[in-house]
């Protein structure tokens, strides 16, 4: 008996002892792959950054070309209205040369094919024969009388 109570100590010593070293060994596991997660992620985050500060720049140089051009049409502008030269021939005519001869062709064209306004019969009604407001009307239409 008393060779079994050590060796019953001995095997529950090293019961123990394997749970313990296996705690141990898989929490130093655990904490290395967390090291290993967070590298990771600081090294996607590290890689986001760079991007996104790469494309904020692009936009910037974007965003000041477009000033320039801004500036310079504005700077134009005002070099127009700042003319004092009256009698000179405006810089921006209101109506082009081309534009101003097309209007002109077209209103002198526009008022010979215009129709008499002041017809003395009345338009035919979509039916053929008078309904509506044209009822009471007698007098034929000069398509009519052909």
């Amino acid at each position: 008996m008393e060779v079994v109570i050590p060796l019953a100590m001995l095997a529950i010593g090293l019961i123990i002892g394997f749970f313990v070293a296996r705690f141990m060994y898989t929490k130093e596991g655990a904490v290395k792959a967390n090291e290993a997660a967070e590298k990771a992620i600081k090294e996607l985050l590290s890689q986001q950054s760079q991007h996104h500060i790469f494309q904020v720049k692009q936009s910037i140089e974007a965003i000041e070309k477009q000033c320039n051009g801004l500036k310079q049409s504005l700077s134009e502008y005002e070099d127009l209205l700042e003319t004092t030269d009256s009698d000179a021939a405006p810089a921006v005519p209101f109506f082009g040369e081309h534009t101003t001869a097309y209007l002109r062709n077209n209103i002198k064209g526009a008022e010979k094919n215009k129709p008499n306004a002041n017809s003395d019969t009345q338009p035919l009604d979509f039916a053929n024969h008078s309904s509506g407001l044209f009822v009471g009307n007698t007098v034929q239409s000069a398509e009519e009388k052909k």
